[in-house]
């Protein structure tokens, strides 16, 4: 029994796909989750070698670091406390000024 609540405690709860257009040097505004205290929040970017970055911010707004979005892996961050933790997507520069870049992201909820 005590095996089963331990499994059971961090069950995937919510998917959240998110497709982004940025231009070179372009933010995107903030997505914010609402975790409780020791719930993860994953991160995972498909990305097609476009020079992106996201900031992650915890819930006072403090940076809790800045990755890039090569990795084919994603990252996962546990709420220190309940609050919001917010993800924000940076370009870099782009070669082709003119063309956008397109990726899509997913947040993944665990409770």
């Amino acid at each position: 029994l005590e095996a089963t609540k331990a499994s059971a405690a961090s069950v995937q709860d919510q998917d959240v796909f998110k497709h982004y257009s940025l231009s070179s040097y372009e933010v995107a505004p903030k997505e914010s989750f609402y975790l409780k205290k020791g719930e993860e929040l994953s991160v995972t970017v498909t990305n097609s070698g476009y020079p992106i970055t996201y900031t992650v911010y915890d819930a006072d707004n403090k940076v809790i670091g800045t990755y890039d979005t090569y990795a084919r892996y994603g990252r996962i961050f546990t709420a220190p406390k309940d609050g919001n933790i917010s993800v924000q997507f940076q370009a870099g520069v782009n070669s082709s000024f003119t063309k956008k870049m397109n990726f899509t992201a997913t947040f993944s909820i665990y409770k």
